[in-house]
């Protein structure tokens, strides 16, 4: 059901997004053609889940961490669920999360991280947490940063920037606070730098 209804939506929003809010891609060439991959990207809307995936190749299905309060309720819980979103518990160290999304690196998947963890709505950059980090060094899987040149503006084109991908080969998978710290400040670097790109 999940795959089914994920190509679902993705074809059912590529005309939508395409006539309100129309986008200018850059960077594609940087998404893996195979294996599992972490997204790093900005986050100032509701909509950036969609509006990302709908910029990525469908075969390159994404995986996005979500907050739990957007599971607590039907039929929101049913469609997120569906769309492959996996619950994260923001206030504490959510264990399942973190197994979750370490399974979707596992089996080849895109899993996409808003490392700043909350909504930025005027699309100011603000401090990214370690969460991304930490997935990132315990899965071993390509870092993409991504940044969306939002807010997103009724028939106003809307850019969308791929960056290279984070060398963080010289971490291997430690996972002390030093370590985290130094890659989200790179994760940080790298995301912020598309800005102005």
């Amino acid at each position: 059901m999940g795959s089914k209804f994920y190509n679902f939506v993705w074809y059912a929003v590529q005309p939508l997004y395409g006539l309100l809010y129309p986008r200018r891609v850059s960077g594609l060439e940087n998404i893996p053609a195979e294996g599992g991959f972490v997204l790093c990207v900005n986050h100032f809307s509701a909509h950036d889940p969609l509006y990302i995936s709908a910029c990525i190749p469908r075969k390159r299905r994404m995986y996005f961490l979500a907050k739990k309060e957007l599971f607590e309720r039907q039929p929101l819980r049913a469609f997120v669920t569906w769309l492959g979103a996996i619950p994260v518990d923001r206030g504490h160290a959510d264990l399942a999360a973190v197994r979750s999304a370490l399974k979707v690196l596992k089996d080849g998947g895109g899993l996409g991280i808003f490392p700043q963890g909350t909504r930025s709505p005027d699309n100011t950059p603000t401090p990214m947490l370690n969460g991304a980090s930490m997935i990132a060094l315990r899965g071993g899987a390509p870092v993409i940063p991504a940044y969306v040149d939002g807010p997103y503006r009724l028939f106003h084109r809307t850019a969308v920037r791929f960056g290279a991908p984070i060398d963080l080969s010289e971490f291997g998978k430690r996972c002390d606070s030093a370590t985290l710290t130094e890659v989200t400040h790179k994760i940080e670097t790298a995301v912020w730098g598309l800005k102005g790109a």
